[in-house]
């Protein structure tokens, strides 16, 4: 189901990546997109481009205000702005954790409550946060990612129990492997992971997830169509944590 012509929709991380694929399939559909990233980049098609560092929190909460006077009242968010900055847990840094879990965790949710108050007035919305596989299978070096990311399922369960009888339906996907920047090398072409992830087929697809891949469940999760699923993680992984 298409969204409805000039619906709102904040996407963070939209200028590359995920968030650039997710911001143009919902402008395609008819969604007037305000896309929110640190990197200035061109607007969606009939939307605006908002430079932001979700790093900063206390600018966090403005920035539903800042879209919904430029794109209209937000009938959806999508949370897809993350970072990986891994270092071996005995040596986690203040800043490295502190900087994951603002960008990862605490900003999602921020502008899920924010965005959250004005959807449950009208009695609709939908929020998806990206999360990963790594919110519950872990790799080394990750200890502040995958904190985040099992913070931000919590988050979504809370926020799906706390604004479903207002009409808002809260979910997370969970990406495996995607190959997220143009030119880039496939991570599960090198080495090591070619010969344990493809070749012996830990990742029973074989291949990387595209980014229009991701948008395609984030778009339906985002839109009119889904009317029961909330307070869920989706995986999409090619079958990976199916082999864990």
């Amino acid at each position: 189901m298409p969204m409805r012509e000039g619906r709102g929709v904040l996407v963070t991380g939209a200028a590359s990546g995920i968030g650039l694929a997710t911001a143009t399939r919902l402008a395609e559909a008819g969604a007037r997109v305000c896309g929110v990233d640190r990197d200035a980049a061109p607007p969606p098609p009939g939307g605006c481009a908002i430079v932001a560092d979700l790093a900063q929190l206390e600018a966090v909460p403005g920035l539903v205000a800042e879209a919904e006077a430029r794109v209209g009242p937000l009938d959806a968010l999508v949370n897809v702005a993350g970072i990986w900055e891994p270092e071996p847990s005995l040596e986690i840094s203040l800043g490295v954790l502190r900087h994951t879990l603002a960008v990862n965790l605490e900003a999602p949710m921020l502008l899920a409550a924010s965005a959250g108050r004005g959807m449950s007035e009208r009695g609709y919305g939908r929020i998806v946060s990206v999360s990963s596989v790594h919110a519950r299978v872990s790799a080394s070096e990750g200890l502040a990612y995958d904190t985040s990311k099992a913070g931000l399922e919590g988050a979504t369960r809370t926020l799906g129990i706390e604004l479903a009888p207002h009409g808002v339906l809260v979910n997370a996907v969970a990406p495996g492997f995607v190959h997220t920047q143009a030119g880039e090398t496939d991570v599960l072409h090198t080495e090591p992971y070619r010969r344990t992830y493809v070749e012996e087929g830990r990742v029973p697809l074989r291949r990387s997830a595209t980014p229009a891949e991701i948008a395609g469940c984030i778009l339906w999760l985002a839109g009119p169509g889904n009317t029961y699923v909330t307070g869920q993680t989706v995986t999409i992984d090619g079958g990976l944590t199916s082999t864990f």
